[in-house]
C-alpha cells in the first residue's frame, strides 16, 4: 500500500470516467452542485448581493459645483456674530464707538482667514452651509485667541 492511498478507500481510479465518485464527494457539509442554477445566481447559501447601483451620465459642458468663498466668509461670519453676541451679552455695550471700531476690526481679521482656510479646505466639491458652518468654528476661534493674546 503506498502512502498517498488510506487504508478505507479501495484501490481504483477515480478519473472523469470512472464509476466511482471521488472521495470527497461523501464529507461532510458537502451540497452537490446542481445544473439547473439560473446564469450569473449566487450560489446557494451564498448572501444575496445588491444589483449595481446606476450612475446618471455626466453632466457635459457644465462644470462640477464647487464651494465660493463667499460661502466660507458666511460660514466664517457666522462666528464672528456669536462671538459680539457673547461679548455684548457678558460685557454690555461698549462706551465708545471708537471701541466698537476696535472691536470690529479685531474681528475682521480671524474672519477673514478662518474663511480663507475653510474656502482652501471645501472648494474642490460643493459643501452644504451647515458643514461650512462647523468648519470655520475651530479656526475662527483659535485665529481669535491668537488675535486676542497678541493685542494685550
Amino acid at each position: 500500500m503506498s502512502p498517498a492511498q488510506l487504508p478505507s478507500d479501495p484501490p481504483g481510479p477515480e478519473g472523469p470516467g470512472s464509476e466511482r465518485p471521488p472521495s470527497w464527494m461523501g464529507a461532510p457539509g458537502y451540497s452537490p452542485y446542481r445544473d439547473d442554477l439560473p446564469a450569473h445566481a449566487p450560489m446557494p447559501g451564498a448572501p444575496p448581493y445588491p444589483s449595481a447601483e446606476e450612475h446618471p451620465p455626466p453632466p457635459i459642458g457644465r462644470p462640477a459645483a464647487r464651494t465660493g468663498f463667499r460661502a466660507a466668509l458666511g460660514a466664517a461670519a457666522v462666528w464672528a456674530g456669536v462671538n459680539l453676541a457673547l461679548v455684548l451679552i457678558v460685557t454690555g455695550a461698549p462706551p465708545s464707538t471708537t471701541d466698537v471700531a476696535r472691536f470690529l476690526g479685531a474681528l475682521l481679521v480671524p474672519t477673514l482667514l478662518a474663511a480663507l482656510a475653510v474656502w482652501l479646505i471645501a472648494r474642490g466639491r460643493a459643501w452644504p452651509f451647515w458643514l461650512l458652518v462647523l468648519a470655520a468654528a475651530p479656526f475662527f476661534w483659535v485665529l481669535r485667541a491668537v488675535a486676542a493674546q497678541a493685542g494685550g
